[in-house]
């Protein structure tokens, strides 16, 4: 018996340190409703929304800018040089 504790009272300290193998979780984890669980799943849907949502408008940004801006300010550009040579 230890010092410290009483007789009956659970050790939450990990038992592998000594033996080698991995300890059993003796704190069980905190119990959750359905409607919980129901809601950090909308949750995660919806960071997964934004995120995609983000993608998907960087990726058009991207096109709008490879197809029409890129284009028009070289021949800009070239015009400009035209004028001034």
């Amino acid at each position: 018996m230890s010092f410290y504790t009483k007789q009956g009272t659970p050790a939450y300290h990990s038992k592998s340190a000594l033996s080698g193998h991995a300890a059993k979780r003796s704190v069980t984890r905190r119990m959750t409703v359905p409607a919980e669980i129901e809601r950090e799943n909308q949750m995660r849907a919806f960071k997964l929304g934004a995120m995609l949502g983000f993608v998907a408008a960087a990726v058009a940004f991207a096109i709008v800018l490879w197809g029409w801006v890129i284009p028009t300010m070289d021949a800009a550009v070239a015009t400009a040089q035209g004028m001034v040579a």
